[in-house]
């Protein structure tokens, strides 16, 4: 069920304005935790169990203190210390730091008249958010950092970088702990849909929402839908002919030889304006398997995407190359992949509409399906297919049977699609762009508003009945919740060239929305609850009335 956030939001705002120094630095050194939170599942809430993200902590729910870039192992300006498994984030990752009983009211651990709490946050990001859920609802027992592997963490401030952003780290940990129980699990979309066949992570049996006994919807998790780069340009090119996009979309370059210079239009505009669209009809058709080829679709009367894009070429267009073949090449994720969940309901409206609901494609005759199995698979996929690369291809899974193709395999220059959170190449620096959906850039405002359906309502959810494990998730929650808090989250990470993306606030927390778009308070006036009052994932989003709280007021926008 969902828990009520509005008793939480007084102390959350207190959490938010809170800033406590502490001398000592907690280290391995100092001893087991006096709390410990295992947390398996997706990545979406990390930044607010203070995890920094490019140098910066944006959020941090109840730690005393944030992560400093000038740590040390015997003293700190900071008390709070992060740890990764074999120095990257992908899999077991933990926060280990101070906490007391104005972070956590209720708190009844550790010392003094505060409660000063040495917490382990630990966080298994592998096998992403049904993995995460099934372990809650099923008792399954996984793999973590445990504070008997603190021991075997070496000391030196670091960094992993992956999809344009680099993650922080203090310790590098050479061992994690199996046969575990989970506290609670984040998820990328309530767990009201993991039920359904195509959203089962491999080796785990359906989840029923009503196993679990509190799940929070926290936050509307923004995903994008990425291409090839020479998808993007093919598609914006043919939108520019089309009469979709602007001509100012093509782009002048000159270029010099010996004495003579020559200029040519270009593809490849960033801009929001030139930002290529695709319908929902169409990303439903192709996400289930009806349209394998991309001259399937017709540009005008007589020419196909692969034809209008020739005829740029031989025109002396920019930013186009022939493609090496024609095929739809779709890097799917993996059963129970959270961002893949919240796109089946979104977008193909699967478990949504029953046995009429149109089923995920795997691979069949005319099609190129293969298995990306985490964020940053998705990002050497797509790569792959787009420089002919070998970071993908070559490759193994080893959380589904099915594997990568082998580097033998001819591939480059190819276009290709998948899921992806927009909080991943900001930079524009790999090689795959995200585009619009009807028109609609994947972008907070148009989110807010609706208009962008493509919106995971990310989760945190938990069974256990320990009352300062239950004192400190809710915590959490409050705190993540906050429409400051994911304020403050939709900052570099998200800033795409065509506007910012990221996360918005919900209505549905108890949270008033402002009469028109605000990005300093992102809350999205439409209702995700059933007719219990539970988040779900399939009710078509309504305007919340928010009962003597404020009036029904929802922006009118085209």
């Amino acid at each position: 069920m969902q828990k009520n956030l509005t008793q939480f939001r007084l102390n959350a705002v207190a959490l938010a304005l809170l800033a406590t120094s502490n001398a000592w630095a907690l280290t391995p050194a100092d001893g087991a935790p006096d709390l410990v939170l295992y947390i398996p599942g997706s990545q979406a809430n990390d930044p607010a169990f203070g995890f920094p993200v490019n140098s910066a902590t944006v959020a941090n729910a109840v730690c005393e203190n944030n992560w400093s870039a000038s740590a040390t192992n015997t003293d700190s300006p900071t008390t709070t210390h992060i740890y990764f498994e074999g120095g990257v984030n992908d899999n077991y990752s933990a926060v280990y730091c101070y906490t007391n009983n104005t972070l956590i009211p209720g708190l009844t651990t550790g010392t003094g008249s505060n409660n000063h709490t040495k917490l382990l946050i630990s966080r298994r990001r592998l096998g992403a958010s049904g993995v995460g859920l099934d372990a809650v609802a099923h008792g399954t027992k996984l793999t973590y950092i445990s504070p008997s592997d603190l021991s075997s963490c070496t000391f030196g401030n670091g960094s992993y970088s992956s999809g344009g952003a680099t993650y922080q780290y203090n310790y590098n940990c050479s061992t994690v702990t199996s046969g575990i129980s989970a506290t609670a699990a984040t998820s990328d979309v309530t767990p009201d849909v993991f039920s359904a066949i195509d959203n089962i992570a491999t080796s785990t049996t359906a989840i029923n929402a009503g196993q679990i006994a509190n799940y929070v919807a926290l936050g509307g998790h923004i995903i994008g839908t990425p291409v090839t780069l020479q998808l993007r340009n093919a598609l914006q090119y043919a939108e520019i002919v089309t009469g979709m996009l602007p001509t100012s979309c093509l782009t002048t370059v000159t270029v010099s030889g010996g004495s003579t210079s020559t200029s040519t239009n270009s593809v490849g505009n960033e801009t929001a304006a030139c930002v290529p669209s695709l319908s929902r009809e169409q990303l439903v058709s192709i996400f289930s398997g009806q349209i394998t080829d991309w001259t399937q679709f017709q540009v005008t009367s007589s020419e196909t995407l692969a034809d209008v894009v020739s005829a740029g070429i031989s025109a002396g267009v920019g930013g186009l190359t022939t493609p090496r073949d024609t095929v739809v090449h779709v890097c799917r994720r993996e059963p129970g992949a959270g961002q893949q969940v919240a796109m089946l309901a979104d977008i193909l409206q699967y478990p949504c509409l029953g046995g009429n609901a149109p089923r995920l494609v795997n691979n069949h005759a005319g099609s190129d399906v293969v298995y990306a199995t985490s964020l940053g698979a998705v990002d050497k996929c797509l790569g792959d297919y787009n420089d002919g690369t070998n970071n993908y291809f070559g490759t193994s899974n080893t959380t589904v049977s099915q594997q990568p193709p082998a580097t033998s395999v001819p591939h480059g220059n190819q276009w290709a699609i998948s899921i992806q959170t927009t909080e991943r190449n900001a930079t524009n620096s790999a090689h795959y762009r995200f585009i619009a959906h009807d028109g609609y850039l994947p972008i907070g405002e148009e989110a807010a508003l609706n208009h962008y359906r493509l919106v995971g309502d990310y989760a945190l959810a938990w069974n256990t009945t320990d009352p300062n494990t239950v004192r400190a998730l809710n915590a959490i929650a409050a705190y993540s919740a906050l429409p400051s808090t994911i304020a403050a989250r939709n900052g570099t990470l998200s800033n795409q060239s065509f506007g910012q993306a990221g996360y918005v606030a919900l209505v549905d927390n108890g949270y008033a929305p402002s009469p028109v778009w605000t990005p300093s308070n992102p809350v999205t006036p439409y209702s995700k609850l059933d007719g219990n009052g539970n988040p779900n994932a399939c009710v078509i989003p309504y305007a919340n009335q928010g009962g003597a709280t404020w009036n029904t007021s929802v922006q009118l926008a085209p």
